[in-house]
């Protein structure tokens, strides 16, 4: 190859269109303060597994309703599982976050996106399912029992407060496809 042609193959090497890649400072930094985040809501998650553990114990040392029993049981069962899928997630993503690779790597931001999206999915998927169990209970409550006006305030209150996690489940996740769909192009 002469130098004719070598400076041919690099002035077409440099006129071609370079793809721009998302600033990494920004994803570094998105990434590292989510770091904080996962760790902070490990420790809430464990603390609100104990509590609900606990109550699930002294529903049944204090011979409860049976209703009682079952949704403070379904309640425990319920949050250990979505505890452990999203812990193993959590953990997932902090093990990328201390990877070398993140200062440089696409994939490594990628893969921290997509655990985010599958815990955004689990969190709205588990929310449906509780807010069915919620409202099993509270019909097989006002079957078996009188519904006073303060049980069914509770209930509303319960309604609205899922609703809104459920809100933000969602907007949280599409903001984590769009940053996602950003880096695949």
């Amino acid at each position: 190859m002469d130098n004719n042609e070598f400076e041919q193959l690099s002035s077409l090497w440099q006129s071609t269109e370079q793809k721009s890649l998302p600033h990494m400072d920004k994803l570094i930094k998105r990434h590292k303060r989510h770091g904080f985040i996962l760790k902070l809501n490990i420790v809430i998650e464990c603390v609100a597994i104990l509590a609900v553990s606990s109550l699930f114990l002294m529903s049944l040392i204090e011979k409860a309703s049976l209703i009682k029993q079952i949704w403070v049981g379904f309640a425990t069962i319920w949050g250990i599982t979505l505890f452990v899928l999203m812990s193993k997630s959590r953990l997932s993503s902090l093990k990328h976050l201390k990877s070398e690779q993140l200062s440089s790597s696409i994939e490594a931001h990628k893969k921290l996106l997509k655990n985010e999206i599958f815990r955004w999915d689990l969190s709205i998927k588990a929310t449906c399912i509780f807010v069915i169990a919620m409202s099993v209970f509270a019909i097989s409550k006002c079957v078996f029992a009188p519904c006073d006006a303060d049980s069914g305030l509770h209930i509303v209150i319960s309604f609205l407060v899922l609703g809104v996690a459920q809100s933000v489940f969602f907007v949280k996740r599409r903001a984590a496809k769009r940053v996602l769909f950003t880096l695949e192009q």
